[in-house]
């Protein structure tokens, strides 16, 4: 929105400095995007949220700059004069839903001259000077955010209908343009015409020019949704629809259409010869609502006392009807139709109190049992395992929920020996409590892949059961199983490094392992701790549940995970380019890739990573040997690295490389 401070200042009898007004405007929520000196004014281009169309007027930016000034808007409102009652033609309100209210007043015998009172006041809001008439009326819907039309009287055609368009009836418009509109349209005709597309734009048959005589002033309350649908459909935009779209007060349109009858009589010497309107006025009352001082106090992090919530409430136009110990019942002023409940006082309280003068503060936390609460904590660990949730969600795991009770005989096929039984099972299958998530993962995977499933992912979040020195332990555990896929294994290992990653967990390395039941096993290390492991189930076990396809299993501890999560820092990306340089190696089955690994990260801070690009087989190869090409990545976080530099750490790394003992150059 754009308005200038020579308006705003006609409401307002206290000294502004136009860059405050802009930086208390942005604090209080109306973002001051520009601001501009033209001639002895100031223009403020401003972005109005939707929800606050009080701030489509003058009178609203006014009372706002009052507010945060501490003091009161000076505004008048104008004495509403409805008699006569216009005899001369009736209004007909077809489309109700579109119109539910519609007023008239007119005006006789008016002087049109050119437009001068109210110049400097529409170039300030963007709009250019037409004539006196026209003038006011845009003067009017700037100040209280309510849009006017006035109709040369004499060109319209006996009674007054507001109804949908007809299929491509045609309009031309004050611009001069035709516009085929369709029954998306609403529009305002006479007899005869089409006169109005309603609350966008008036017709050229009807506009005021300086053979007009007689006025017939529109004010109306338009639906935001039917003017919204009417100005795409017709591909036009205008202050007038701007403002219908996001709400109208049908109380600042009396007020508006009143001072436009006062000024066309002042300016236009006219006189007023009767007043008209056609369906139900909407009723605008303020809400009552109850607010607690501590709760307000709560909500803003600071005290705030009641003299100073009750002063900023005044400002705004709030009523305190009643206060008592510490309790307010505040009723909202009429124009706010955005306030719903007391967070929304405590809203408006705390953006004028100033967001800015609330000082920063780190909220209380007792390091000492910090660690403990997380862990054992069950608010905090069900905010940790929904957050493990959405995260294995987006790696595209499906969540499943399986049985906790299992059965005994199954368990012992896994190796589980020592479960806690169930004295008076329900069923003889579910006679023990789950001392792993394996056998549930499995049950549903099988499921899964007779019906033609494939590449199905499944994770489970659940606790398993076991015995301990003294009574039974009950602790939490993440389950992944991926099966019915080329690249499984590979699939898999990614996602468990992606979950260390995400959880910013310290250190963390795969480690070949020898775990039960399982073959081509990692165990995954946090921290140096065992967190848990992968591998492929080996053939016994899968036979044995009636497994078709290879199934790929993970099991990590939640509760080492959740003690080794850091918060999050962020660092700023490198703006030098990142280099890479290949090695090819073969390398000894004997020899774990990690050792590769360590030694080529552990040359110096320029390295930001490495990967497997290429993998080799051939007659050259040792039969006990892999071949593949490894390539890392070199980048600074200073300065471009030049080729020299880069070739010099990639030789150091070659060189020591090769000193390892199963590793050969290529």
């Amino acid at each position: 929105m754009r308005f200038n401070l020579k308006f705003v200042k006609e409401f307002l009898n206290f000294p502004l400095e136009p860059s405050r007004v802009a930086e208390a405007l942005t604090f209080a929520g109306m973002e001051v995007e520009s601001l501009i000196r033209e001639g002895d004014d100031w223009i403020f281009e401003a972005e109005v949220t939707p929800n606050r169309y009080d701030w489509l007027s003058i009178i609203g930016v006014a009372r706002e700059i009052a507010a945060v000034s501490g003091k009161q808007i000076q505004l008048t409102y104008p004495h509403l004069i409805q008699k006569p009652l216009l005899e001369e033609r009736e209004i007909f309100i077809e489309d109700v839903w579109g119109c539910p209210y519609y007023t008239a007043r007119s005006i006789k015998g008016v002087q049109i001259c050119p437009g001068g009172e109210f110049k400097d006041m529409l170039s300030g809001c963007g709009l250019n000077s037409v004539n006196n008439i026209v003038d006011i009326t845009n003067y009017c819907m700037f100040k209280w955010g309510n849009p006017l039309h006035a109709f040369d009287e004499d060109k319209l055609k006996g009674n007054i209908y507001i109804r949908k368009a007809k299929n491509k009836e045609e309009f031309r418009g004050i611009d001069d343009k035709v516009y085929s509109l369709t029954p998306e349209n609403l529009v305002i005709a006479d007899e005869e015409k089409i006169v109005a597309l309603a609350g966008v734009m008036g017709a050229k048959n009807s506009e005021v020019d300086e053979y007009t005589k007689n006025i017939f002033l529109e004010g109306a309350i338009f639906s935001s949704v039917a003017i919204r649908h009417s100005r795409r459909r017709a591909g036009l935009d205008t202050e007038s629809s701007y403002r219908f779209e996001r709400l109208v007060s049908a109380k600042n349109l009396e007020y508006a259409s009143q001072e436009a009858a006062d000024l066309i009589k002042k300016y236009g010497e006219g006189d007023f010869s009767g007043f008209k309107s056609a369906g139900r006025r909407p009723q605008e009352e303020g809400k009552k609502i109850y607010m607690n001082l501590s709760s307000l106090d709560e909500y803003m992090g600071i005290e705030c006392s009641a003299e100073r919530a009750g002063s900023i409430l005044n400002s705004l136009g709030f009523e305190i009807i009643n206060k008592n110990k510490g309790e307010f019942e505040v009723k909202s002023p009429f124009w706010r139709l955005d306030i719903d409940n007391v967070v929304d006082i405590y809203e408006e309280v705390g953006r004028i109190f100033g967001y800015n003068n609330i000082p920063p503060r780190i909220p209380f936390t007792d390091r000492t049992n910090m660690r403990k609460s997380f862990i054992y904590g069950k608010g905090k660990m069900f905010e940790f395992k929904n957050e493990l949730r959405r995260f294995l969600s987006l790696l595209s795991f499906n969540e499943i929920m399986t049985y906790s009770l299992e059965d005994k005989e199954e368990m012992r096929v896994l190796g589980q020996e020592d479960v806690i039984e169930i004295i008076n099972p329900l069923r003889s299958q579910e006679n023990c409590l789950r001392p792993t998530l394996l056998s549930g993962m499995m049950k549903t995977v099988k499921h899964n892949l007779n019906y033609n499933q494939k590449g199905v992912g499944f994770f489970e979040i659940a606790d398993i059961y076991s015995k301990a020195k003294t009574g039974y332990s009950e602790m939490p555990a993440l389950s992944m199983g991926i099966a019915g896929g080329p690249e499984d294994a590979f699939l898999l290992k990614g996602a468990i490094e992606e979950i260390l990653k995400y959880l910013n967990v310290g250190s963390y390395y795969l480690e070949e392992g020898k775990i039960e039941n399982f073959d081509n096993a990692l165990t995954v290390f946090v921290e140096n701790n065992p967190a848990g492991f992968m591998g492929k189930l080996n053939e016994k076990i899968k036979r044995y549940f009636g497994l078709k396809e290879n199934l790929y299993y993970s099991q990590l501890g939640i509760k080492i995970l959740a003690e080794n999560k850091k918060e999050k820092k962020y660092t700023p990306f490198s703006l030098y380019p990142l280099v890479y340089q290949d090695i090819s190696i073969a390398l000894s089955k004997d020899i774990s890739f990690k050792a590769i690994k360590d030694i080529v990260t552990g040359e110096g801070k320029y390295i930001r990573g490495l990967e497997i690009v290429d993998t080799y087989r051939g007659k050259d190869i040792p039969s006990d040997y892999n071949a593949f090409t490894l390539r890392i990545f070199y980048q600074s976080e200073r300065k471009t690295l030049t080729s020299q530099e880069v070739e010099s750490f990639h030789k150091q790394i070659r060189n020591k490389l090769d000193k390892k003992k199963g590793v050969i150059l290529r």
